[in-house]
């Protein structure tokens, strides 16, 4: 059935994208992927290479500026580097037309508390009717689990229209002194899965989750004082995550540093912002020169000359 949740149209003419660039690795994609008109027209095929034995495949999707920003700093709302390019607004639309495309076709969509602080309507549903459609059709639940993450749940506001919205699935994953926390401060159903290390989780504790459903907040309690993202992602993929976006770009750049990120769909709009205004990974540890991810392009789609849209596999030594 489908949701009560706020939809917008997206207009295919004006959306569409042409694909300019296409790897060859792209032909042997094995993981099947749902896909409907509306993604076909506007993106063309969608399939992911494959899917993970141990954890969900990850991909994030963010737009930067042609030197690599993401946000203006007298203005650092993040969609102002898409929304602000005068030459092709149209561009902008497409770039969240992605944003919806990847939530559509994932299972958790993974957001930070600074977000939900910045931003008190923010959701990560599907705007889309046709592709929240796709999803009912496929079986899965109409929304993915938006899961919020926290190293201590000290910046988690509990208020949000995330925790009063019921038609949204939502999990909290954070250490397991912050799932403390998270007891004394949460206002809505819920129950507690704590597995300091991946060799914790048990059938049990999937069951448990499974039981709750989308009726509880599922809080995931990892590690000690900070969560420990591999046994977080087993624990997820058990539950039946099989795709995740991850939509904060601090936890993007901390799981590329662990190892565990799969692809980045980056969207390039081509204005420039240079000096000290934010990038991505600005907050974490940069890689040094002996020791850094490459990747291998996927694909590059063309709106204009003024907007493109990159899709990266990332490679790990």
């Amino acid at each position: 059935m489908a949701t009560s949740l706020f939809k917008m149209p997206f207009d295919v003419n004006r959306l569409k994208v042409q694909r300019i660039y296409a790897s060859q690795e792209l032909e042997h994609c094995s993981a099947e992927t749902m896909s409907c008109e509306k993604i076909r027209s506007i993106y063309g095929d969608l399939k992911f290479l494959e899917l993970h034995e141990y954890r969900p495949c990850t991909y994030t999707s963010l737009v930067t500026s042609l030197d690599g920003k993401i946000a203006f700093t007298d203005a650092p709302q993040g969609p102002l580097i898409a929304k602000l390019n005068k030459y092709d607004p149209a561009g902008a639309d497409t770039d969240w037309f992605i944003l919806n495309m990847l939530r559509a076709v994932s299972d958790g969509v993974m957001l930070g508390a600074g977000t939900m602080n910045a931003e008190s309507d923010y959701t990560c549903h599907v705007f889309d009717q046709d592709m929240e459609d796709m999803r009912i059709e496929a079986g899965k639940n109409p929304v993915p689990w938006n899961i919020i993450t926290s190293l201590d749940a000290t910046d988690i506001p509990f208020d949000h229209v995330l925790f009063n919205t019921p038609e949204v699935p939502v999990m909290i994953s954070t250490s397991v002194q912050g799932a403390e926390l998270v007891k004394q401060n949460i206002k809505n159903d819920y129950i507690v899965i704590t597995a300091p290390a991946k060799e914790d989780v048990t059938d049990e504790m999937v069951a448990q989750m499974k039981a709750a459903g989308t009726h509880k907040v599922i809080v995931i309690a990892t590690g000690d004082k900070a969560p420990d993202s591999k046994a977080a992602l087993y624990l997820l993929k058990r539950f039946g995550i099989d795709r995740l976006l991850v939509e904060t770009p601090s936890y993007m750049h901390y799981l590329v540093s662990q190892k565990m990120m799969d692809e980045l769909f980056f969207n390039y709009s081509c204005i420039y912002v240079g000096g000290q205004a934010l990038s991505i990974g600005k907050f974490g540890k940069e890689f040094g020169s002996k020791d850094h991810p490459h990747t291998r392009m996927l694909s590059i789609h063309s709106h204009s000359d003024h907007f493109f849209y990159f899709r990266h596999k990332l490679l790990y030594d």
